[in-house]
């Protein structure tokens, strides 16, 4: 991403609106874009490569909480995957 930018939205919904969410997401990890917008702004984030993952579940006196996490590096263009690793065989005597 060429600048830091913060997307939020917080809302209530129904089951079915919950699972369309959820499965345009899993489209947009399939594609490699995913694209997240509301009327305060939109976000297009590129996920590839190695993502962590968080699942969190919680149950508390009858109130329910799942929480899901995905993290991950985006590179730039000039980036070629390159960790710096460097493998040589040592000089022969």
């Amino acid at each position: 991403m060429d600048k830091d930018t913060r997307f939020k939205y917080e809302s209530t919904q129904d089951a079915d609106t919950l699972r369309r969410y959820l499965e345009a997401i899993t489209a947009g990890f399939a594609s490699g874009e995913l694209r997240l917008g509301s009327r305060d702004g939109e976000v297009v984030l590129h996920p590839k490569g190695m993502l962590g993952f968080l699942v969190e579940a919680k149950s508390m006196g009858g109130r329910m909480k799942l929480h899901l996490k995905f993290s991950w590096r985006e590179t730039s263009a000039e980036d070629d995957g390159d960790d710096g690793l460097t493998i040589a065989p040592g000089e022969q005597s």
